[in-house]
């Protein structure tokens, strides 16, 4: 990986890092509207941030686990209160994982 690309990464980190911060400062509010825009703010930095490591990794199998890291820092507390309705798609591929790969 070329080191502006690393250094994009690396900003990118900081960038969602900031963003978790102001999610956490407006989880109490009032109004949803600050919440909801920090966390697609989040979630598109996010997507953009995977695919950068998924294209500049040079075809590295370990970025995944990098990618494994970032989602047990920024997205774990989604995570363990994740509940997908019963027609959901991506109900659908949960279940293929538990019941093939568990």
């Amino acid at each position: 990986m070329k080191d502006n690309k690393l250094y994009h990464i690396l900003d990118l980190i900081e960038e969602i890092d900031k963003v978790d911060k102001m999610i956490l400062m407006h989880l109490d509010s009032d109004s949803t509207l600050m919440l909801d825009q920090y966390k697609n703010q989040k979630l598109k930095l996010s997507n953009y941030l995977v695919q950068e490591l998924l294209t500049n990794s040079d075809n590295r199998p370990e970025v995944m686990y990098i990618i494994k890291l970032f989602i047990e820092k920024f997205y774990m507390k989604e995570m363990n209160h994740l509940q997908f309705e019963e027609n959901d798609s991506l109900k659908k591929i949960q279940n293929v994982f538990i019941e093939n790969y568990s």
